[in-house]
């Protein structure tokens, strides 16, 4: 029973055993409210159209405070300086509980309607 469910936020795939087991509960409850995962911390994800990047939260490990602060807080590209769109995985997220929805139950005891 290998099912994924997307972070909202970040897009990112978790196997809904993975949610269950190594999820805390804040990070469960923050995770289906869809304020993030524990790869994205919550911040948004971040796509720049002139240079085909994406940023995610994830990435902020790698990255100097510099480019931190252009992405996240004056969403600037640290590429070309242009403007950063912020992505919107909730279709993601939707359609994989749908798909999720036999699993989420049985292995979170929750039905997928309170999820959504």
């Amino acid at each position: 029973m290998e099912m994924d469910v997307y972070c909202r936020n970040c897009g990112e795939p978790w196997d809904i055993l993975s949610v269950k087991e190594d999820f805390s509960e804040e990070e469960r409850k923050k995770f289906f409210e869809g304020k993030g995962c524990p790869a994205c911390k919550g911040k948004p994800t971040y796509y720049c159209e002139s240079c085909d990047e994406y940023f995610k939260g994830w990435m902020m490990r790698d990255m100097t405070d510099e480019e931190i602060e252009l992405i996240w807080k004056l969403k600037k590209c640290p590429n070309c300086l242009g403007k950063l769109k912020r992505v919107n995985y909730t279709a993601s997220y939707f359609d994989s509980i749908v798909e999720s929805d036999g699993a989420i139950e049985e292995v979170l005891n929750v039905n997928v309607l309170e999820l959504l």
